[in-house]
């Protein structure tokens, strides 16, 4: 009786995990090289994988551009929703997660692309939609907790402040990545930190128990009038 013939365990390089793992790499590449296009045979052979194979894991060139914008999004969240020091105070925090951010998007790839020459596309629109109104929200939840530990005004709203941060901020750094000549990241954290601050009319910075320099150069004066 004949033995059923035994499935050959697929290497490394053939694991279909690893194919589209290369065949998006790749897609990055020749999208970065190609100003926001490219072709799904270029794509194919940087991938060393054939053309048929790219498009039964993206069914499309305009699937692998989506896969591509929605693959940038997760590690810019990535970035942006990261573990800050919850005990440090609000405004420091926040600060920091903006040159998070800003610091991601100066040094990935995709970033100009994606946040410019693609940004009025189809496939941009249909993926930010979704994302940039969860994104509104979370920061609108930030908001509020700020408001709570004191440091932002009550008087502002957090749903029109989130929308208002997130769109101004992202158009910002599209507009600075996307420049011929970049400012410095360190300057433009700094100057969105300022359009931060002033509008939600933060509170001096300071910690539960712990005093402002304001306030603590009041105390010092005080102390030398007694």
């Amino acid at each position: 009786m004949a033995q059923p013939l035994s499935r050959r365990p697929a290497s490394a390089g053939n694991r279909p995990d690893d194919a589209r793992t290369r065949i998006v790499a790749a897609a990055l590449r020749e999208l970065v090289d190609g100003d926001g296009d490219f072709e799904m045979g270029d794509v194919a052979r940087r991938a060393r994988v054939s053309v048929g194979l790219a498009y039964h894991y993206f069914g499309s060139k305009a699937g692998l551009i989506s896969a591509l914008i929605k693959d940038f999004h997760d590690r810019h969240e990535a970035v942006v929703n990261q573990h800050f020091d919850r005990s440090l105070p609000w405004p420091v925090r926040e600060k920091a997660r903006l040159k998070a951010s800003i610091n991601f998007l100066y040094a990935d790839p995709a970033a100009p692309v994606v946040m410019g020459k693609l940004s009025s596309s189809a496939a941009v629109i249909a993926v930010d939609t979704g994302r940039r109104s969860a994104v509104a929200e979370m920061a609108a939840r930030n908001i509020a907790q700020g408001q709570r530990n004191g440091f932002i005004a009550t008087a502002i709203d957090p749903g029109v402040a989130g929308a208002a941060i997130v769109g101004g901020v992202n158009l910002a750094v599209a507009q600075a990545i996307s420049a011929r000549e970049r400012p410095d990241p360190g300057h433009l954290v700094e100057q969105l930190w300022g359009f931060i601050a002033g509008g939600l009319t933060l509170a001096q910075e300071r910690t539960p128990g712990h005093e402002t320099r304001k306030e603590a150069s009041c105390a010092k004066s005080g102390s030398r009038r007694r």
